[in-house]
């Protein structure tokens, strides 16, 4: 008569509905932190680094400059 009235699910039936709100609010949750993680971008670039690195690329400063200013970078 129960299964007749909830349409043939049954009590197990119902509870398994219960179940699947739960299940896909933990998998969406999962799913946001690994998007928000794999999102971010490297924050520890030393740019300093970078950009005397690009001028000696260039031709703007000389190997002496630049071996003299990586070390003073270095340092700090």
């Amino acid at each position: 008569m129960m299964c007749e009235m909830m349409g043939g699910m049954g009590t197990m039936g119902m509870m398994g509905m219960m179940m699947l709100g739960p299940i896909l609010l933990a998998a969406l949750i999962a799913v946001y932190f690994v998007v928000r993680t794999l999102g971010k971008k490297n924050t520890n670039v030393d740019i300093p680094m970078m950009i005397l690195k690009e001028r000696f690329a260039k031709g703007e400063i000389t190997e002496a400059d630049f071996n003299e200013k990586r070390n003073v970078l270095n340092k700090g």
